[in-house]
């Protein structure tokens, strides 16, 4: 049986990406605009990165982002829940999205389809393809979504991305929303889903600098075990570039070295200790 130990908190940070600010869909009131792939203009937030039509309204938080057309007509979305306790099937998440977003309502699953496992560094995601019809703030929609969940050591994480729209739009909507879905990328991973956050104890009863020291070198040990734990389950790695002093963390590619090149934040993993190219500078594993 799945039970997050984080229930609350994820289904918060579930709802501000997937009902952002409540936004009244006004669809039939006039004819929606038209949009093509070709209208799509790069973007970049605190977390993601995406091309959406200009004028898209954008929610965006540490777990996820939705872009929606100013109409209400079309959306897409990324959102992800992390460290849930238990086991869970891609189908059981997409049924739990579906029951805790307040503006959903009549959820239908029209047809599933089920898609190639992939490995993320240790991990193994499941994954599915999903067309779904349900009203969203009282507007018909129907929608396509990819589902994936990774189940490991009695927890799982899980994602799903995808697009929306009225259905009466909906085949319009799949010579272009596609594109948009696709071009949500995560592009800050150390602050995304709180990984860079720590509760640490409000009260200090010793006040002894050597007990002080003591727990706080403790708790730096703890810190970085947590940092690089984290960066297992999510398939990234911790580099320090010597030249600007700056820290980064990128997807791992299983690499002995790393290579930026300068001016960029291009990051080039090497099994051997030769760069990968004229003015690439050394990065150092933290």
């Amino acid at each position: 049986m799945y039970q997050s130990c984080r229930l609350l908190p994820a289904l918060a940070a579930l709802i501000l990406v997937l009902w952002p600010g409540h936004y009244p869909c006004v669809a039939g009131t006039t004819a929606p605009a038209s949009y093509s792939a070709s209208s799509l203009q790069p973007q970049q937030g605190r977390y993601f990165r995406w091309a959406a039509p200009p004028g898209w309204r954008v929610s965006e938080t540490n777990a996820g982002i939705t872009l929606t057309s100013p109409d209400g007509v079309y959306s897409a979305s990324l959102a992800t829940v992390l460290r849930s306790r238990g086991t869970r099937t891609p189908e059981a998440f997409l049924q739990w999205v579906f029951a805790h977003v307040p503006s959903y309502r009549d959820a239908r699953i029209l047809s599933v389809k089920n898609l190639p496992s992939q490995r993320m560094s240790y991990q193994v995601w499941q994954f599915i393809e999903a067309k779904v019809s349900y009203t969203d703030n009282g507007l018909p929609v129907t929608s396509l979504y990819k589902v994936g969940v990774a189940n490991y050591a009695g927890m799982n994480d899980a994602m799903i991305v995808g697009y929306r729209a009225a259905s009466a739009n909906f085949q319009e909507a799949q010579s272009f929303m596609p594109q948009i879905a696709k071009s949500i990328i995560l592009t800050n991973v150390t602050e995304a889903n709180g990984n860079n956050t720590l509760v640490r104890p409000k009260n200090n009863p010793l006040d002894n600098s050597a007990v002080i020291q003591a727990g706080q070198n403790r708790q730096r040990t703890t810190d970085d075990a947590m940092r690089k734990d984290a960066d297992a389950r999510r398939g990234t790695v911790d580099l320090y570039d010597p030249s600007t002093g700056e820290r980064l963390n990128t997807w791992t590619q299983n690499k002995d070295y790393y290579w930026r090149k300068p001016g960029s934040n291009e990051v080039v993993g090497t099994d051997a200790s030769n760069p990968p190219g004229v003015g690439y500078v050394p990065l150092k594993k933290q």
